[in-house]
């Protein structure tokens, strides 16, 4: 009896402690168990714990030509020993030199901030190779809502995706569709799938066939050029760095893709927008307006690049010509007041999200197309399609987005799916997204809606550093709101919530001045703005 009651008290105490930490997800360059990668590869993997603030403060690294020397003392290929440090993503190796066609096993362990070793990991594997083999890629995110519309979008975008991914992996390198698509899609497949090889790939094969006049194909294997869709052998750049945290690709392709803007810059001087590759009106939009907003985009795009392309230089270079690009706007498709010439909601949301417009003129052109929006509904194509949830979403006018996209045709509906609204959904309704490159610092913020169009959200995104998972739900009949959060090991977190003036934020029963891990940093404007630790939080709204 006194035996069981120590080895009880010992569990309770060891409980409530906490566990260490749990290493899973191994990659190498982003992918699992990858074949064909550099001769110098990079190693990334993810933490798991149930305990709160929980973090890596050193690691070891293993790897061998067997499963059989996997250890300590037989690792015949690199053996770090322990490394101080909360590193986890793409680590360079450092082992010994590796040879085309060689296949390596490697697993990893490491310490948690109080220095408690974990178990090992299980063994991953990668073969050096000249060229990548994709595969099938595996999927990273889940969402459900209580709305049967909603999910119906979210389904048929997922597949959309799988669809398109599947068949790329296959050797179909037109899949992804062309430049435009793939744009409009890009943060979705990251979202959704474990697709950065994919995408890196797809920006690969464009860099092949770049013109002598250094424009981008509209797509691999095209003969033709064209805006929208050449550019996005620069557009598509962003969010692959952006949600992978990888800089790589972007340092080495930066004078690739510079060289498109310069080219651009160069057969437009007089910044008119034009109608080179034989791109025509679209979505009662004049060619040269799109033309002109997706220089200004693809210009600002490349002004934030230009850091983690370690090109801080030539950002210099490219605000002037930001400038250039939006005085050429004003003075082509903007009227004295600020509204613009076009009456297009396409017009409208591309203007808004292009960089082309000064303050006033942002909030002109925004009350045009909310009543735009308000009087004819979803009156977009693929290009509207694509920016029009996201713009409503982010001026705070949620609810006309969801009432919008709960009532569209058969058609439109087909538009929307094509055009990466699963991105919208992670983004802005689940709330998931990321402060820096790669998920090292998350942000939680759920545009909930004011009305009972939505009244519950349940997702998750398999991140560079972990899962992160969103629950949140209305609660009747007091307005409360209920949001369980899940933050991975060594993660920090924004957490931004809607509170009423006379509410109260609670977590796990408890003010949040006596609760671990979190702390508000603001409360106005109806939101509130928690920064958390790792871990899972239960916050109550009432």
């Amino acid at each position: 009896m006194k035996q069981a009651f120590l080895t009880a008290l010992v569990c309770s105490t060891i409980c409530a402690l906490g566990a260490p930490l749990e290493v899973k997800g191994l990659r190498t360059e982003s992918a699992t168990n990858p074949i064909g990668v550099s001769n110098s590869p990079r190693l990334s993997w993810k933490l798991d714990s149930g305990e709160r603030g929980n973090s890596q403060s050193a690691y070891e690294i293993l790897a061998a030509t067997s499963p059989e020397k996997l250890d300590e003392k037989k690792a015949d290929l690199w053996a770090t020993k322990k490394q101080q440090g909360a590193a986890k993503l793409l680590i360079s190796w450092q082992g010994k030199p590796l040879k085309n066609g060689q296949k390596v096993h490697w697993k990893v362990r490491v310490w948690d901030k109080q220095d408690r070793p974990s178990g090992w990991s299980k063994m991953a594997t990668f073969v050096v190779g000249d060229q990548t083999k994709l595969v099938k890629p595996g999927r990273i995110s889940g969402f459900e809502s209580n709305s049967k519309k909603i999910n119906q979008l979210y389904t048929l975008s997922v597949a959309d995706l799988e669809k398109r991914l599947a068949a790329f992996t296959e050797g179909d390198i037109a899949a992804l569709g062309d430049g435009s698509a793939v744009h409009r899609s890009a943060r979705a497949f990251l979202y959704h799938f474990d697709s950065v090889p994919h995408l890196t790939a797809w920006l690969r094969l464009m860099d092949a066939e770049i013109t002598k006049d250094n424009f981008f194909p509209i797509h691999p294997g095209a003969q033709t050029t064209a805006p929208i869709s050449s550019d996005a052998g620069v557009l598509v750049t962003h969010p692959l760095w952006w949600m992978s945290g990888d800089a790589q690709l972007t340092r080495s392709r930066w004078d690739t893709y510079e060289g498109h803007i310069i080219a651009r810059e160069a057969q437009d001087l007089l910044l008119k927008g034009t109608k080179w590759g034989g791109m025509a009106d679209s979505e009662n939009v004049s060619a040269e307006f799109i033309d002109l907003c997706y220089l200004g985009f693809s210009c600002r795009l490349v002004l934030e690049l230009a850091l983690p392309a370690v090109q801080p230089q030539k950002a210099i270079r490219f605000q002037v010509y930001a400038s250039r690009i939006r005085k050429s706007f004003e003075h082509q498709f903007v009227n004295a007041d600020g509204s613009l010439k076009s009456k297009s909601q396409t017009g409208h949301v591309l203007a808004l999200r292009s960089a082309v417009l000064n303050p006033k003129q942002k909030a002109k052109v925004l009350a045009d197309l909310i009543a735009l929006v308000e009087k004819n509904g979803s009156k977009v194509g693929p290009i509207g399609a694509h920016f029009l949830p996201g713009v409503l979403s982010l001026t705070g006018n949620q609810n006309l987005a969801l009432k919008t996209l709960t009532n569209l045709t058969e058609e439109e509906q087909k538009t929307y799916v094509e055009s990466g609204i699963a991105e919208w959904l992670m983004t802005f309704v689940a709330g998931i997204d990321t402060i820096v490159p790669g998920f090292n610092q998350a942000i939680i913020s759920p545009r909930i809606p004011s009305d009972d169009s939505l009244t519950w959200v349940k997702a998750y995104h398999d991140s560079p550093t972990g899962k992160i998972s969103v629950y949140w739900e209305k609660l009747a009949p007091n307005s409360a709101l209920k949001a369980e959060i899940v933050i991975p090991a060594g993660t920090l977190s924004r957490v931004i919530l809607p509170i009423g003036k006379n509410q109260t934020i609670t977590e796990g029963g408890k003010k949040i001045s006596d609760a671990v891990g979190v702390e508000i940093i603001e409360k106005k404007d109806g939101r509130v703005s928690l920064i958390t630790q790792s871990g899972k939080y239960s916050f109550l709204i009432e």
